[in-house]
Parts: C-alpha cells; sequence; structure tokens
C-alpha cells in the first residue's frame, strides 16, 4: 500500500473552494477520468468512470470539509481510498490524498512506479480546482491613466 499527500494553502476562501467541490467536479478536475455516471446517494455518490477503457465504479462520501472517495470495483486497483479536503483559517488549506496499491502480482513495483501518475492526478485535482474558482473572480478595474491634458 502507498499514500501520497499533497497540501497547500491558497489564496481563495475555503468557503469559494467548497461550493466547486463535488464528486463530479473532482473526478473532472484529475483530468484523467471519462466521467459516465455521478448520481447522488444518501452520503454523497456513486459515479462510473472509465479510464484506457477499463471502467470503474467509485463511491464518495462527503465530509465536513470534502469528499472521501473509493474505488469498489473494477480498474487497475485492488484497493484506493482519496479524500479531498478544504480547512479554513486566516488562508485555506487544500489538501488531497491517495492511498493505493495495485491488484497484480507485481504490486509492490507497479505501486512505486505509478505514484508519479497518482501525484500528478492529485496535483491536477487540486490545480484546476483553483482555475475554476478563479474563473470566477472578477477581473480587477484598472484605474484610467491621468492624461496630461486632464490636469490643470
Amino acid at each position: 500500500m502507498r499514500e501520497i499527500e499533497l497540501s497547500y494553502t491558497v489564496e481563495p476562501s475555503a468557503e469559494q473552494l467548497r461550493e466547486r467541490l463535488t464528486p463530479r467536479s473532482i473526478l473532472e478536475y484529475a483530468d484523467v477520468y471519462e466521467v459516465r455516471s455521478c448520481e447522488p446517494t444518501d452520503d454523497g455518490a456513486e459515479a462510473t468512470v472509465a479510464i484506457d477503457g477499463t471502467e470503474m465504479t467509485v463511491v464518495f462520501s462527503a465530509l465536513e470539509n470534502g469528499y472521501a472517495y473509493r474505488f469498489v470495483d473494477g480498474g487497475m486497483f485492488e484497493e484506493r481510498y482519496s479524500r479531498v479536503t478544504v480547512e479554513d483559517g486566516e488562508e485555506a488549506r487544500v489538501t488531497a490524498t491517495a492511498r493505493y496499491t495495485f491488484d497484480s502480482i507485481w504490486s509492490f513495483v507497479l505501486d512505486r512506479l505509478g505514484a508519479k501518475t497518482v501525484r500528478r492526478e492529485l496535483e491536477l485535482t487540486i490545480t484546476n480546482l483553483l482555475e475554476d474558482v478563479a474563473a470566477d473572480e472578477p477581473e480587477p478595474v484598472a484605474d484610467e491613466p491621468e492624461r496630461a491634458d486632464d490636469r490643470e
């Protein structure tokens, strides 16, 4: 079993980030899954995704400050559990964690080789979340430059 955790202190407020954080958006922000369905459940959602033609089911549980999710059937993982959370503070802190092991007798090698890919997935999830929030921020209005002939 391998674990990767990334944590960033960011400018957008925790509230702005949590508004964008949904099971579907987490999968889309990762930029590796084709989301085929995402249906709400009593405590989160259940999604069907595909990667390289392999279909997997992902079950999400809502947390107070984000989501936990696990891949429950199909796919390449014997076990995969992830979590994306947003903590309040003077600045918001976004944390993404993945614990996984591949479904193979060679998992001790594959887990290590896959670390870079899993890390990149978590980085993209956070980066795309931040870019999505930033896209809704109003552009700062620059003051009109004072022209010489406007002065008295």
